[in-house]
Order: C-alpha cells, then sequence, then structure tokens
C-alpha cells in the first residue's frame, strides 16, 4: 500500500499491458486471416459467389435433358416436314437440331457456371459435389448430341 500526500492509502494495481486489438469477424467479411475468414470447409460471405454458381449450374444441368420434354414434339414434326415417305431427307440434320437445341443451350450454360464453381469451392463441400454432378450432367448432355452429328458426318 502506498500512502498519498494527503495521508490516506491508495491501493496501487498493476495495470494491464496493451494486447493485440480484436478483430470482429461477424457481420464484416473481414477476418482473422483478412480473406473473410473463409478457409476450406468454412461456407462464409467469400464463397457465396461460387456457391450461387454451383446451384445455379446444377438447376440448369437438370432443365437440359428436361428441355428435351419441349422440343420433342417440334422434332417430331420437323421429321414429318423434312423426311419423304420413301425415308430419305435432303437435310437430315434439322431433326437433331431441333431436338438439341434447347438442351446444349441450358448444357452449355450450366458448364460456364460449374467450372469456375469448381476451382473456386473447396473439394468435398456440398456445392462442389452439386457443380460436379452438373459438369456430369452437362456432359451427358453434350455426349448424346453428339452422337447424331458423327452419325451424320459418317463416323458411325
Amino acid at each position: 500500500m502506498a500512502a498519498s500526500t494527503d495521508g490516506s492509502t491508495m491501493e496501487n494495481t498493476p495495470q494491464p499491458e496493451p494486447g493485440p486489438a480484436r478483430v470482429e469477424t461477424t457481420g464484416t467479411g473481414a477476418g482473422i486471416n483478412g480473406l473473410g475468414n473463409n478457409g476450406p470447409g468454412n461456407e462464409g460471405p467469400g464463397n457465396a459467389g461460387a456457391n450461387s454458381k454451383a446451384t445455379n449450374s446444377l438447376v440448369l444441368a437438370i432443365l437440359a435433358p428436361a428441355s428435351m420434354l419441349l422440343t420433342a414434339p417440334a422434332s417430331m414434326f420437323a421429321m414429318l416436314m423434312t423426311y419423304s415417305d420413301n425415308g430419305h431427307s435432303d437435310r437430315p440434320w434439322v431433326t437433331p437440331f431441333v431436338l438439341f437445341s434447347l438442351p446444349v443451350l441450358f448444357a452449355s450454360l450450366g458448364l460456364r457456371q460449374a467450372l469456375p464453381a469448381l476451382k473456386q469451392l473447396p473439394r468435398g463441400s456440398g456445392s462442389w459435389s452439386a457443380a460436379a454432378v452438373a459438369l456430369c450432367i452437362c456432359g451427358l448432355v453434350f455426349a448424346l448430341a453428339l452422337g447424331p452429328v458423327l452419325d451424320l458426318i459418317g463416323v458411325f
């Protein structure tokens, strides 16, 4: 105990030493590592764009084969109009073109969303798996569309 100049006693307590500043990690997007605290496996705001790309790619990949239900009647009509009664056509490319026009459009847009999402997201996350499934479905649609093309140029 130390005595003050007026005769009363005053308690001397040691003052705490200044430490590093505390970093807020909620709501600001800036974490301890300065990258939004979005390390592998951490679904934070930095991965939000990649997560939405993965979801969008899966939706587009599912729409690709489903859109064949829309283009099938139009391709049947195109077949009726381009093939003669003897089964020969001067334009055999019209029917597959009509059938696969919308599915290939959806598949290419799905691929455009899935590839960057696969690069940005940590492997094994749910969004990465969604983008990988979308990539497989889009590849299947492209393989289905490639069959008639290869047949028309004489490969098969």
